[in-house]
């Protein structure tokens, strides 16, 4: 008796695989069309309010312009040669330098250590801290400038009237050089320090108890549990939260310069982002602010690309 196959069988199978296949990619297609629909509005806004301006500012950044005249002078490379040799471009360089170290270990790790304890309290004392340590957030930062003015004033200002009982030297935090930038980076803090803050607990409540039970049954200590459980699993959250304060910095920055020093005194607080404002809208040098903003934005871009790209290397997604 013959069992060879049907004639015809094996194109029939072909045909039917292809018509799944068809259909398979069909399907994949769609979802992919219905996916770039849903992110299309979302790219279009970001396409009009954030990469045509980059690219203006940046075909700005060739020429001689005041905002106000019809004529632009094209000046060429002129603008980035003279920043380069910029004393105020410099010294402002310098200072959000330190600033964004400042806020990297003020607004990241103190947050992250803060929260750690605050979750070790009782469940009614805990809601109480979250309020107090995340209350600066919801106010603007204007109303904190006009918070810190007063207590940084020389004479009835309470920070230095806490030095003088202390029997310490109370500094002029707003009009001395050594003092300025850090008074910029202290109101900073405190406005910007509860964000965090909730991102940390958030995602230390994400992380599974069992973990700590499991390892406190094999014997870890505190110390142990934070450094091989605690920071592993939270090193996505890190990563977030570093590269938004290292992103955000220079903007935080300029409303606490803006308010409290404009930049003074002579340059010792100012930083790139009040400094684009200076020269594009009260010096009137557009081009010459657009070149620093085209040359800012490449600076921290690179350095972002390659703080992401080391922590990255280091951090495991859970899934």
């Amino acid at each position: 008796m013959s069992l060879a196959a049907p004639a015809g069988s094996g194109s029939v199978a072909l045909a039917v695989g292809g018509a799944r296949e068809r259909v398979r990619l069909r399907r994949r297609w769609r979802a992919n069309a219905v996916a770039y629909l849903y992110l299309a509005p979302a790219a279009a806004l970001t396409a009009v309010f954030v990469y045509w301006p980059l690219v203006a500012s940046a075909a700005l950044s060739f020429y001689d312009w005041n905002l106000v005249s019809p004529d632009r002078v094209a000046v060429g490379w002129q603008n980035y040669r003279d920043l380069v040799q910029s004393r105020a471009f410099r010294l402002s360089l310098v200072n959000t330098g330190q600033a964004a170290v400042a806020l990297t270990v003020l607004t990241v790790l103190a947050p992250l250590i803060l929260a750690v304890l605050v979750l070790q309290v009782t469940p009614r004392w805990r809601n109480v801290y979250r309020v107090v340590l995340f209350s600066p957030t919801v106010i603007s930062m204007a109303i904190a400038c006009a918070i810190w003015l007063w207590m940084f004033h020389p004479l009835y200002g309470v920070l230095n009237a806490a030095l003088g009982l202390a029997g310490l030297p109370a500094p002029a935090w707003l009009s001395s050089s050594d003092w300025a930038i850090w008074s910029i980076v202290l109101v900073t803090v405190w406005k910007t320090f509860g964000f965090n803050f909730v991102i940390y607990t958030a995602g230390l409540l994400a992380i599974p108890a069992e973990l700590y039970q499991a390892a406190r049954v094999d014997g870890a200590s505190d110390a142990q549990l934070f450094r091989h459980i605690t920071l592993p699993l939270l090193a996505p959250t890190t990563l977030f939260v570093l590269l938004t304060t290292f992103i955000l910095g220079p903007q935080n920055l300029f409303i606490p310069t803006q308010i409290l020093t404009q930049g003074g005194p002579n340059e010792a607080s100012n930083n790139v982002a009040y400094l684009v404002y200076q020269l594009g809208f009260e010096y009137f040098r557009v081009g010459y602010a657009s070149a620093a903003a085209t040359l800012i934005f490449l600076v921290f871009l690179v350095l972002t690309a390659i703080q992401f790209l080391l922590a990255e290397r280091r951090i495991h997604y859970g899934g």
